[in-house]
Parts: C-alpha cells; structure tokens; sequence
C-alpha cells in the first residue's frame, strides 16, 4: 500500500476538487509512491502530533485541517514542517472537500448532535451538497436545552450562547462545522426558518445581527465541532485498507483553556 493509494481512496470518498479556492487539500508532502504500513489520523498537525507519529512508526499523516495553507516564504524551525521532513513523513489534507462530503464532518456533527438532517443550508457542489445544514428537531427544544446537549454530547467544559434567549423554543437548527458561520450562512439560516445555529469561532458582529433577526448562535468552538474528523478520517481509511494499522492521535488536545 502507498500514499497514492490512499490518496485516491480519500479523493473518491471526498474529491479534492470540492474543496474551495482558497483551500488546500490533498498530499501537501512526501511522494505518492512512498509504501506506508501505519497511518495517523488527526485535526491539527502540531509538533507533538509530529512527534507522536514519528515515535509510533506513522509514515503518512492524514489531517483534517491543512498544515501548509497559504504560500510560505521561509520555514521557522518550530514550524511542524520541519519535523515532517526530518522524520520523513507524508501528509494528506481533507478539509473543506471533507467537510460537505456524506458522512463527513458536518454529518457527523450532526448525528453525534442527534439531529436529522432535512436539507443543505447552503449548496455549493451541482450534486446539491454544500455546507452546512438544516435540521429539524423531533421536537421544539429551548434554547438553553440545546446548549446542554452541546455540552454533553461534545464533552465541551464551555458553550458560549446568544444572551437573553435561553428559553426561546426552537424546532429548526442551522449546523455548521468550524468556523462556519458568514453573512451568507446567516441569511440562509433566517430563510429557511431556522431559530439556531450550531457553530464556532463566531465574531463579534455575527452575534449582534443574531441578536438583531432574534437567532440564538451556539458557539461550541472550531475544535469542539470538529474533532471527531479523526475518527471519520481513521475508519474512512481502515475500512478499504485492511493491511494497514490505523491510529488516531493521542497527542492531540484542544490548543485553549477555559476558565470558568
């Protein structure tokens, strides 16, 4: 088994070509033809990340979040990079093209939320996926009741929650994985009736036009949203790659504390 073997695997499942413009997937170093027998899934690449699978005999890495994202001038030494290279080791990137794909993040958000999916909140793809979705409750849930099962079900310490409407019931969520939320998402979300959304890494001013259209914002942070893409990613890969041992990072925590 090689990189490009699973490289094109992970193209099938989530094509490359999805991903958005500014995005970027795929192998981002090593060579397709390097054999690989141990791969670790994770979110981030960090430098423990690194180091953990260097010391666990990883040759390919495949990650979530891009750990090359724009054009780099120069490559600092505390950069994961240079640990990759020494260490020989390959990575793959499945991030936006993974996001909006079946059964990827955002889907997975979703059903560890118990949610069912009614229909994409905003489509992007001419097979109609897109990203995010629009979920309708079984039944209309408050607010704050919404919060909980945030907090439970994504063992978060810490949800952050639109002031003042912790008892407006609700029965149509919007769910967005990451940082997920624009002024686009926002519109769609108030069109198609939604009285929440599920996201993270909210700015300042989205929460004051939420406030203004009277929708609650649940900020359950970009990692608490996504860090069950490891666990996707790992059995996305085990389950055509019966001969390779799969690990999903131990290394890996949230980068924030949370004082309460």
């Amino acid at each position: 088994m090689t990189v490009g073997d699973i490289l094109r695997h992970l193209n099938a499942a989530a094509p490359f070509k999805t991903a958005e413009s500014f995005d970027n997937v795929g192998l981002l170093t090593g060579s397709e033809d390097r054999e690989v027998t141990r791969v670790l899934c994770c979110l981030d690449i960090t430098r423990a990340v690194v180091s953990e699978a260097a010391e666990k005999g990883a040759e390919l890495i495949v990650s979530h979040h891009p750990v090359i994202f724009g054009g780099l001038k120069n490559i600092p030494e505390h950069s994961p990079i240079v640990l990759l290279i020494k260490n020989n080791i390959s990575v793959i990137a499945m991030h936006t093209n993974f996001d909006i794909a079946e059964g990827g993040v955002n889907d997975t958000l979703i059903e560890t939320l118990g949610f069912k999916k009614l229909e994409t909140l905003e489509v992007t793809q001419a097979d109609g996926k897109g990203f995010g979705a629009v979920c309708e409750l079984k039944k209309e849930l408050s607010a704050r009741e919404i919060v909980g099962r945030c907090k439970e079900a994504l063992r978060l310490r810490l949800v952050k929650y639109s002031a003042g409407l912790g008892e407006k019931l609700i029965s149509r969520v919007a769910v967005c994985c990451g940082a997920g939320i624009d002024e686009n998402v926002m519109r769609l979300a108030a069109e198609k009736g939604c009285g929440a959304i599920i996201s993270g890494d909210i700015k300042h001013n989205f929460w004051i036009e939420a406030q203004n259209r009277q929708i609650v914002l649940i900020d359950a942070g970009h990692y608490g949203t996504e860090i069950a893409a490891k666990n996707v990613l790992a059995k996305l890969i085990s389950e055509r790659f019966a001969d390779a041992e799969v690990i999903v990072s131990e290394a890996e925590q949230d980068p924030a504390e949370y004082s309460i």
